[in-house]
């Protein structure tokens, strides 16, 4: 494993992504935090691996995406970003409908056709495009709001968590668009639940 160096200096901002959470948070300390936003339905990892699901690509979704949208365009279709009353909020199942109802279309099919049959009649090319469009609307929307916080809040750093944190994508976004370097931890525990529940009980 290779890990950081030093600790993360705070204030801090956190960036959570995973199957089961897509949070914004605010840390002054260990135990002193605020939740600036989180997301009323799916998580991003929850929607990528239901967008993975219509495209017949293998769980989990987001590795699979990323692998995918590789050979695709990432603006081959305008997938749309949730507009919500809490500006730090997140809303995936938008775009996750989105994909379904562009899929069907490209299929020739209506609304009330089976999706998971609708895999089978898209073409490695299509199915690029869409896992390369989509990818690139979901990080963006996590994005776009960790600059918005990171704007107003000038934390004195930026760490990302989360099974997400393992994107390329996401790292490639967030190193264009936030003036500091990423805090990530080593990509083999992005996903080790036991690492950071035993990381939070050391600080305890």
């Amino acid at each position: 494993y290779v890990l950081p160096s030093s600790q993360p200096q705070f204030p801090l901002l956190g960036l959570i992504v995973s199957g089961g959470h897509s949070q914004l948070v605010l840390w002054r300390n260990h135990f002193d935090y605020t939740l600036l936003g989180q997301t009323g339905d799916d998580a991003i990892g929850e929607a990528f691996d239901k967008v993975a699901k219509v495209l017949g690509l293998p769980y989990p979704g987001g590795p699979s995406i990323s692998k995918t949208a590789v050979d695709g365009d990432p603006y081959a279709f305008s997938f749309p970003k949730a507009k919500l009353a809490n500006k730090y909020d997140y809303s995936f199942s938008g775009p996750k409908t989105a994909v379904l109802r562009a899929v069907q279309k490209l299929c020739g099919k209506e609304h009330d056709f089976p999706s998971y049959k609708l895999a089978e009649l898209l073409t490695e090319g299509q199915k690029a495009d869409v896992a390369a469009s989509f990818q690139r609307i979901a990080v963006e929307t996590v994005v776009d709001k960790a600059v918005l916080a990171f704007e107003e809040f000038s934390p004195a750093s930026v760490v990302i968590g989360g099974g997400v944190a393992a994107s390329p994508e996401l790292r490639r976004q967030l190193s264009e668009r936030i003036p500091l370097p990423i805090e990530y931890t080593d990509m083999k525990l992005c996903t080790d639940n036991g690492a950071m529940i035993a990381t939070l009980a050391c600080f305890k």
